[in-house]
């Protein structure tokens, strides 16, 4: 059997950060065990909804139990969606996701996270960039 890859840790704050930016969604149900409630992707797409509305058709990802149907709905959130994000999974990912194990789900959300909050930082970064390409240094 080959061996698996080690997978991504991430931090105890960075934890804390993933749940509690988590927490922040309305979903269609409530989240008592990440590595239990978001295998099937159902609730990941949910989340993408919110995020990104108009790449997500929620219709596509049905809550299921079955180890296969949990891989097609990852499968679909891979094709339909991350890979409009720039986020591309692969098989032995995806197998992750849908068993709930080495902890992917935490880093697939870490990083759904982070890239969100980069695209929708406050424009004092976009103004303060421009102004010193026009000469200006904060300085003044």
């Amino acid at each position: 059997m080959p061996s698996r890859r080690k997978s991504i840790q991430l931090s105890t704050q960075e934890l804390i950060d993933v749940y509690q930016w988590v927490k922040q969604f309305n979903l269609s149900k409530d989240i008592k065990n990440i590595n239990r409630d978001l295998t099937d992707g159902v609730l990941v797409a949910e989340i993408l909804k919110h995020l990104y509305p108009k790449l997500v058709d929620l219709h596509n990802y049905t809550k299921c139990y079955a180890t296969r149907n949990k891989l097609d709905n990852w499968q679909t959130l891979n094709r339909k969606v991350f890979s409009r994000l720039n986020i591309y999974l692969d098989e032995e990912m995806m197998g992750d996701l849908a068993s709930g194990s080495n902890g992917m789900l935490e880093v697939l959300l870490f990083e759904l996270m982070a890239k969100y909050k980069w695209e929708n930082k406050p424009s004092y970064y976009q103004h303060h960039e421009g102004a010193q390409k026009e000469g200006y240094r904060g300085e003044e």
